[in-house]
């Protein structure tokens, strides 16, 4: 029997050693290690590209601004005289291609113009070579007719053949062919002198076409120029532009680095603002405690500016590094050397949070 109740203590003891156990090594799995860092966010530095005057400051520090918003108004006399120089320029370099185009497009109604009117004195210079060469051909066969029949009369009046009155018309039309025959000879001549004439006249028509490439040449050129001048105006007009500085992000002013009347270097910062989101919190731990977190796991951190309230996060990055702090040991009795480790965690956006703040990161040994 007390064998029995000997052995029942026995398997309690060891039941309740094996649950101490157990619960020593839970609390020791799950321990609570509390990191403290800063809530850090991405700061954005307005400056100017060029260099000038600042006006006038339009926002103070701990203002919320959106992008777009106007921040810095620069001095910009200078810039104003440029901008309407250039776009003086630019206006002149508009009228002279205007007037280029109203040029061409004389040139071109007169070059076909007047290949018009020198072809049509060609081809009517050709129909006066036709008709004058059938005028010739008529006055070729009244001729050789007259000059056959006087041959055949020439004589006979002596003869007492024919009367003398007969003799003489004959002799009359023979003559008479034979000017006609001349002058018809003329006008081919003449005719064809006339081609020549034409022809040179449609020729210089046709080179014409050469003024008409010269003006084209001119509006390419005055339209080069007038691109330049675009340009250029554009170019003043960015230049002006950027004397009215408007924030990039959204976020808030931290600090007014320059103040109204001063003169500042193109990058030269004027006003610092800080991203209103994408918080995180910036901790280094003990690798040999913390190394197996995993990317991508919710952290709690305790604001203690916000009356110690959590807030949610993701761990987002784990960086080792010989760069980053350095935890030690002595090295003494099999002691080892500790590398810390950074970790970065993402919090959910929310207004109340500013750069700087303390952050209490809650972490659990042992969790992954």
């Amino acid at each position: 029997m007390n064998k029995k109740w000997t052995a029942a203590i026995s398997a309690a003891a060891i039941i309740v050693i094996v649950g101490l156990a157990a619960y020593w090594h839970h609390r020791r799995a799950v321990a609570t290690t509390i990191v403290d860092g800063t809530i850090e966010c991405d700061e954005i530095s307005v400056s100017s590209k060029i260099p000038g005057r600042i006006q006038k400051l339009l926002v103070d520090e701990g203002a919320l601004v959106k992008p777009g918003d106007p921040l810095v108004i620069l001095e910009s006399q200078e810039l104003d005289a440029k901008v309407e120089q250039a776009t003086a320029a630019y206006q002149s370099a508009l009228a002279k291609v205007s007037q280029a185009g109203t040029a061409v497009t004389l040139q071109q109604f007169t070059y076909a113009d007047q290949l018009k009117e020198a072809q049509a004195q060609y081809n009517a210079r050709l129909e006066d070579v036709h008709q004058a060469q059938e005028g010739l051909n008529a006055a070729q066969a009244a001729y050789k007719t007259a000059s056959d029949t006087y041959k055949r009369f020439k004589g006979l009046f002596e003869d007492g053949v024919i009367p003398e009155q007969t003799e003489q018309e004959i002799e009359y039309k023979y003559l008479a062919a034979k000017a006609q025959l001349g002058a018809a000879k003329s006008k081919v001549e003449q005719a064809h002198q006339g081609v020549v004439a034409a022809d040179g006249a449609l020729q210089l028509a046709k080179d014409g076409s050469l003024q008409v490439n010269l003006r084209k040449q001119d509006l390419s050129a005055a339209t080069q120029l007038a691109e330049a001048a675009h340009g250029q105006m554009n170019e003043a007009v960015a230049y002006h532009d950027e004397t009215r500085i408007a924030s990039p992000v959204s976020g808030y002013v931290s600090e007014r680095v320059s103040n109204d009347g001063e003169m500042v270097a193109p990058g030269f910062p004027m006003l610092t603002i800080v991203r209103a989101n994408d918080f995180k919190v910036k901790v280094y731990v003990d690798e040999s405690k913390f190394g197996n977190l995993r990317l991508g796991r919710g952290i709690k951190v305790i604001i203690p500016a916000l009356a110690n309230q959590e807030f949610d996060g993701t761990l987002i990055r784990i960086s080792q590094s010989a760069d980053f702090a350095t935890k030690r040991a002595t090295n003494e009795q099999s002691s080892f050397d500790v590398r810390g480790i950074q970790l970065v965690i993402k919090l959910n956006d929310d207004n109340r949070f500013r750069n700087g703040m303390t952050a209490r990161v809650e972490l659990h040994e042992g969790e992954n």
